[in-house]
C-alpha cells in the first residue's frame, strides 16, 4: 500500500496576503467604501485618517514601531470609530506574532464597521491560524459577501480552512476559483498540489508543484512536495533532485533532518513510507513552524 508522506498546509500564504495589503489596503478600503451597499455609514474623523496615513508611510519605511504608535494615537483620538485603524494595528501585531492581540483589534473594528471586508478576512486568518476552521469560514463567507468576492486570497483561505476540515470537495472548489481569479497564484497552485498530494492524487499534484516552482522558484516547499510527489510515482532520481534542493534552503534543523532521512531511504530504495512528525510534516505552509 502506498504511503504518502505529505505535507498539511496552513497558514503562512494568509499571512503573506495580509502583509501585501497592509501597504495598499488602506486605498483600497477608501475606493470601495463608496462601493457598498447596504452598509452603515461609518462617522470619519480627520485626526484618525492623518494617523492611519502616517502609520502607514512609517510602515512602508520599515519602522514597525513608529506604525504602531501612530495608530495607538489614531485610536486614542477616537476609540469608539477608528475601525481602519484598529485593522492596520492588527496587521501590525500579525507581523510581530500577536495574534491573540490582532484577534481583538479585528474584533474591536468589525464591531465598528460590521460589513468590513477586509477585517472580516484578515480575522478569519488568524481564526485559522488559532485552529478554528469553522469560524474562520463565517468570516470568509463575510468578506466575499461585503465586497471581495474577486480577492483570490480569500477563496485560498477558505479552502485552507475546509482543508483543516477535511472537506476536501470544498477546498478543492476553492482553490480552483482562486486560480479562475488568478491564474498565477502560487499560494493557490501550491494548496491545491497539497490537497492532491493527500488524496493520492500524485500526477496532478506534480503538475501543481511544477507551477509554483515555475511561479516562485524560492518556495522552499514546493520542492519538499514534489518530491513526494516523484517519490509516490516511482521517479526516485526526481525526488532525491528536489530534496537535494529543498536543503538548500534556510530550513529549520529538524526539517533538515528529517528531509536527509528521507533522501537517505530514498537513495537506499527503501520510498517514503516514513513516519516523521515536527517541522517537516506540516511545512508547506507557515505553520507551527514558520518555514518559507
Amino acid at each position: 500500500m502506498k504511503n504518502v508522506w505529505w505535507r498539511r498546509p496552513s497558514t503562512w500564504l494568509a499571512v503573506v496576503a495580509l502583509v501585501l495589503l497592509l501597504g495598499s489596503g488602506y486605498i483600497l478600503w477608501q475606493q470601495r467604501a463608496g462601493e457598498r451597499t447596504a452598509a452603515p455609514v461609518v462617522q470619519r474623523n480627520e485626526v484618525v485618517d492623518d494617523f492611519v496615513e502616517l502609520a502607514l508611510a512609517r510602515s512602508a519605511a520599515g519602522d514597525i514601531q513608529a506604525a504602531m504608535e501612530a495608530l495607538d494615537i489614531a485610536i486614542a483620538a477616537a476609540p469608539d470609530a477608528a475601525p481602519q485603524a484598529y485593522y492596520y494595528r492588527a496587521l501590525l501585531h500579525l507581523e510581530l506574532g500577536e495574534d491573540e492581540a490582532a484577534l481583538e483589534d479585528l474584533n474591536k473594528a468589525i464591531e465598528q464597521n460590521p460589513h468590513f471586508p477586509e477585517a472580516f478576512a484578515a480575522r478569519g486568518n488568524v481564526l485559522l491560524s488559532l485552529g478554528r476552521p469553522v469560524s474562520a469560514v463565517e468570516d470568509f463567507n463575510k468578506a466575499l459577501q461585503f465586497g471581495l468576492a474577486d480577492e483570490a486570497s480569500v477563496y485560498i483561505n477558505r479552502g485552507l480552512a475546509y482543508f483543516q476540515m477535511d472537506i476536501h470537495d470544498l477546498a478543492e472548489q476553492d482553490f480552483q476559483k482562486a486560480l479562475e481569479l488568478d491564474p498565477e497564484s502560487a499560494a493557490a497552485w501550491f494548496n491545491l498540489g497539497s490537497l492532491y498530494l493527500q488524496q493520492g492524487r500524485d500526477e496532478e499534484a506534480l503538475e501543481a508543484f511544477h507551477k509554483v516552482v515555475e511561479l516562485n522558484p524560492d518556495m522552499a516547499a514546493a520542492y519538499f512536495n514534489r518530491a513526494i510527489a516523484w517519490a509516490n510515482l516511482g521517479h526516485t532520481d526526481e525526488a532525491i533532485a528536489d530534496l537535494e534542493k529543498y536543503l538548500t534552503f534556510p530550513i529549520t534543523h529538524n526539517a533538515q533532518l528529517q528531509a536527509q532521512a528521507l533522501l537517505e531511504r530514498l537513495r537506499g530504495g527503501q520510498g517514503v513510507d516514513l513516519d516523521l512528525t515536527g517541522d517537516g510534516a506540516n511545512q508547506g505552509a507557515d505553520s507551527a513552524t514558520p518555514e518559507p
